[in-house]
């Protein structure tokens, strides 16, 4: 087989079998291929509680000191009150 005819099969096969999805991808109910699934967008939209009971509960038991000491022991490594955080200190430079 010569040269020519090699890349002139490696061009125009590849365009025939894409040719043949174009079909295919025609069938679709989007305006274009980025759009989303509109019907499931809607659906959650209108959804009527879409969070579970937790996430409305306000009423927080913490104040200030509580979360002064968080804080603190959140910068501080190797805190003994965090089990598991004893072999940390020795991980930081």
């Amino acid at each position: 087989m010569s040269t020519r005819r090699t890349k002139w099969i490696f061009l125009v096969l590849p365009a025939v079998l894409l040719a043949g999805c174009a079909d295919y991808m025609s069938h679709r109910d989007t305006v274009s291929f980025g759009a989303g699934d509109a019907m499931q967008t809607n659906i959650a939209i209108h959804t009527v509680n879409p969070f579970p009971p937790q996430a409305y509960e306000t009423d927080l038991d913490r104040d200030g000191a509580s979360v002064a000491n968080a804080q603190e022991r959140y910068l501080i490594p190797g805190d003994p009150e965090v089990p598991g955080s004893e072999n940390r200190a020795a991980e930081l430079p």
